[in-house]
């Protein structure tokens, strides 16, 4: 058996497991858990739940080679899959920490020709400083931004997410992953945050996940424009794991009851 590659840092240990998923490639374990998965050999072939959740909403969106910002890398699994989608896609990503960018770039590196810009910082600073430029803007915004298993507090307030709206374009699409853990209330005020600054929106989870009875994803998905919950609804349907795991699409009035109370910055 392959021997995994190992990185060691003062703040995580990660492993890249090989043959993980059931088509081959890698998992990306960071203490112990499982962060993303990545099938270098086929981008398209997306092993985790939450994954697939996201890729039914990308697969409801209409244009070509939308422009693309994420915010957390982890095997860089969505900006694979986007590049074989979408080829002439313009994407950037930014991630914390620059080791682990490096150890997964190395050991499965990305396709020579995508068009995908890899930056370092923290999520909240880079968009306060596009947000700033103000000359610039995404098409898609993905958020899956994690730290010791946790989201970090200063990515679910009001005013990050109004700087990250900012940065949408007319018909931009926010898609956020959040993970119901230690701390279940963190989907509520990421939810009451998107709900209070764009009128379309919509969630997509298992029911024991969204009324926070087990842990588990929640992705969140947010616009100026109309969304389309039956579509994403009918590709999760014929997609056998999301069906195995009980993926189940929100919006309307129903979203309200999962929303907490807006979190704003501490002062």
């Amino acid at each position: 058996m392959e021997t995994p590659p190992i990185l060691e840092t003062a703040a995580f240990r990660a492993e890249l497991q090989p043959d993980r998923g059931t088509n081959g490639g890698y998992s990306l374990v960071i203490d112990d858990v499982t962060q993303s998965h990545v099938n270098p050999d086929d981008p398209r072939d997306l092993q985790l739940p939450y994954v697939r959740r996201i890729a039914a909403v990308l697969a409801t969106l209409p244009g070509e080679s939308p422009a693309v910002l994420h915010l957390g890398a982890g095997a860089l699994t969505l900006p694979r899959y986007m590049h074989a989608l979408h080829p002439a896609s313009r994407q950037r990503v930014v991630e914390l920490y620059p080791e682990l960018l490096a150890f997964v770039t190395t050991h499965v590196p990305l396709p020579p020709d995508a068009p995908i810009e890899l930056a370092i910082g923290d999520a909240r600073d880079e968009v306060q400083r596009l947000a700033g430029d103000g000359d610039d803007q995404w098409d898609l915004v993905l958020v899956d931004v994690f730290s010791g298993g946790a989201v970090p507090r200063h990515v679910t307030t009001i005013e990050f997410f109004t700087e990250l709206v900012s940065l949408l374009s007319p018909g931009g699409v926010l898609i956020v992953n959040c993970l119901n853990g230690a701390e279940p209330q963190v989907t509520g005020d990421t939810l009451a945050a998107v709900l209070e600054l764009l009128p379309e929106v919509l969630v997509i989870g298992s029911e024991a996940v969204l009324r926070r009875v087990a842990p588990g994803n929640t992705i969140i998905v947010a616009s100026r424009h109309p969304l389309d919950p039956e579509s994403v609804a009918q590709w999760l349907s014929t997609d056998p794991l999301s069906v195995a795991t009980g993926a189940t699409v929100v919006d309307g009035p129903a979203l309200e009851e999962l929303a907490g109370t807006v979190r704003h910055d501490p002062r």
